[in-house]
């Protein structure tokens, strides 16, 4: 983690993303928690979660092409802050919930092309290491937070998981008004108008067949992930007969599996990037599998933790790769397009979650799980298997 030491941007960048990431992960117990307790319904959580969803899916693209125009130190911290607003409207109520998730997410749509195509920018060459350190910390936060989260909704009610969920975002604003200005986006010819921008990033995408290969296999398995993750609080209450605030041990169980998939993505960076998703794709569907089919909670969060090695590699594989194939001038809207894909999957695995929930829930776990496999073995056809750089043509 010599990055940390060596660059002070990196350093803020990092420190900003983490904090906020603890607060978000406190909210990823409390929301479903609360909104099953109130409704009894896995309705309430699904559309809870598509409603997360639904701004990346419109705005993805014009946050993108945003960073690639302006500062996106200023958009990062402008998103912080909106995204603390949008947290503190929870506070007003049941029916607020929603509303607040909304405005949340909007602001995510506008710091995370951002903040993607910042790291390179202040990673230059250590942009493995970077990307590591990252998986490492999201794997860390994924492990202390939904714990505290559970315990924290627990003894003070969702108020006061609301209240530090805000402060973590207004930290993040701070870490990014301190960064330097060097970091800033390339900018582009001013006249160029709106929608040949936007399109200048999409055809750049259809173009690589590296890119087109990792966003179609990408969105099915987070398409996936999403509808599994909508079912898991249903999972725990009518499978495992426990409590849904239980969540948060399989949560910090996903969380100790990114650390230990954080070291490895480095060992694995050399390796072409068709083989590491593939076996990370194919890992991650054998967790599901033994997960769903788990006789207890302390079996389910073992192979949970088993789902998050493989699942951080792949995160970290995906995340290396954007920058390599992308040139500065269209990384936003490049990592915006991927953004936008991943909300798409969100929703519409949210929704597909509560359409088939009702058809018995234990076997719609096991295939949505054989279906995290069939997208390792697409990964077979759809991704290169010596995909070129920006500068060899795509």
């Amino acid at each position: 983690m010599g990055i940390l030491r060596d660059s002070r941007d990196f350093r803020l960048l990092w420190a900003g993303g983490a904090v906020s990431q603890l607060g978000s992960y406190l909210l990823v117990i409390a929301v479903p928690a609360h909104l099953y307790a109130v409704t009894g319904s896995a309705l309430a959580t699904g559309f809870a979660l598509a409603v997360e969803g639904l701004p990346a899916v419109v705005l993805g693209p014009w946050a993108g092409l945003l960073a690639d125009r302006y500062s996106r130190r200023a958009l990062l911290a402008v998103g912080n802050v909106v995204a603390a607003a949008g947290v503190l409207l929870m506070a007003a109520g049941t029916g607020w919930v929603y509303a607040g998730l909304l405005v949340e997410s909007v602001a995510a749509v506008l710091v995370a092309p951002a903040a993607r195509a910042l790291i390179p920018a202040v990673a230059g060459s250590r942009l493995v290491e970077a990307n590591s350190v990252n998986a490492f910390t999201l794997g860390a936060v994924r492990l202390a937070g939904p714990p505290l989260g559970t315990v924290l909704y627990a003894q003070a009610g969702l108020g006061t998981v609301i209240a530090v969920d805000a402060a973590t975002y207004l930290v993040g604003a701070l870490a990014s008004v301190a960064l330097s200005r060097r970091p800033v986006a390339a900018v582009p010819q001013s006249a160029e108008p709106v929608g040949r921008a936007l399109a200048a990033g999409l055809r750049y995408v259809a173009a690589t067949p590296v890119l087109r290969g990792l966003l179609a296999t990408s969105w099915a398995f987070w398409m996936l992930n999403a509808a599994l993750s909508a079912l898991l609080v249903p999972y725990l209450v009518q499978v495992l007969h426990r409590p849904g605030q239980d969540l948060g041990w399989l949560i910090g169980g996903l969380g100790a599996g990114y650390l230990a998939g954080a070291a490895l993505s480095r060992r694995v960076a050399h390796l072409p990037t068709r083989t590491v998703l593939v076996g990370a794709y194919a890992a991650v569907a054998v967790a599901f599998l033994v997960l769903f089919n788990a006789p207890n909670l302390a079996v389910a969060v073992v192979a949970a933790a088993a789902a998050g090695v493989p699942g951080a590699v792949a995160g970290v594989a995906v995340q290396t790769a954007l920058p390599r194939h992308t040139p500065d001038a269209v990384m936003g809207r490049v990592g915006a397009a991927f953004y936008a894909s991943d909300a798409v999957a969100l929703v519409t695995g949210a929704l597909l979650a509560t359409a088939v929930a009702g058809a018995g829930l234990a076997l719609v776990l096991n295939l949505l799980s054989v279906a995290v496999a069939v997208v390792a073995a697409a990964g077979l056809r759809l991704l290169p298997v010596a995909p070129v750089t920006p500068g060899g043509a795509g």
